[in-house]
């Protein structure tokens, strides 16, 4: 009998090497051990302040279909893209 894989759920929080603000419609953030400087807005905006709160990323999914004028599957994929690339760039971390 073939094993299925689980996967387990994922959330995450902001990393400790980050500094961050909302200005107007943008994250303005910050790497203090880098100096490299990011932003982020609209969905990804959104995405960040709930990964922020230590969310599910299957929670955040749901939250911005509600949100946003978009099928969950494009949904689901974009927010898995940005949250790969925040993590591999350290800016967040398992919560």
């Amino acid at each position: 009998m073939p094993k299925t894989e689980t996967r387990k759920p994922q959330a995450f929080k902001h990393s400790s090497r980050v500094a961050w603000r909302k200005v107007a419609d943008e994250a303005v953030i910050l790497d203090v051990e880098t100096a490299a400087y990011y932003s982020l807005s609209g969905t990804g905006l959104r995405i960040w302040e709930l990964l922020g709160e230590g969310k599910l990323v299957e929670d955040i999914v749901s939250r911005l279909g509600a949100e946003f004028d978009a099928s969950e599957d494009v949904i689901r994929r974009d927010c898995r893209e940005l949250v790969e690339r925040l993590r591999r760039e350290k800016m967040i971390e398992p919560a």
